[in-house]
């Protein structure tokens, strides 16, 4: 397992590589899909400081559960919820 350290580096690495997808779509695509960026970065960055907290106090989140399943939990989240966001990154691209 790695530490928790690791899994912190690993969240704000991939979300800094979605918003990174979002300022570069941001250019590219119409008025209106920009403000469909603007929320998809908002959601994505609620998300990261969600994760970070729960990483940061994990105590509070313990029911019978082992650290090990605790974490393996939030990095399984982490990438379903990168994978998502950038297919809505996709998905804005695609002319309609």
């Amino acid at each position: 397992m790695s530490s928790i350290r690791e899994l912190k580096k690993e969240i704000n690495y991939l979300i800094d590589e979605i918003i990174g997808n979002c300022f570069l779509q941001y250019y590219f695509v119409e008025e209106s899909q920009r403000i469909k960026i603007e929320k998809l970065i908002e959601e994505i960055v609620a998300f990261r400081n969600d994760l970070i907290n729960r990483v940061n106090n994990p105590s509070a989140n313990f029911e019978n559960k082992s650290k090990r399943s605790y974490y393996r939990n939030i990095r399984k989240e982490l990438f379903e919820k990168a994978n998502t966001a950038f297919e809505k990154i996709d998905r804005l691209n695609k002319p309609e």
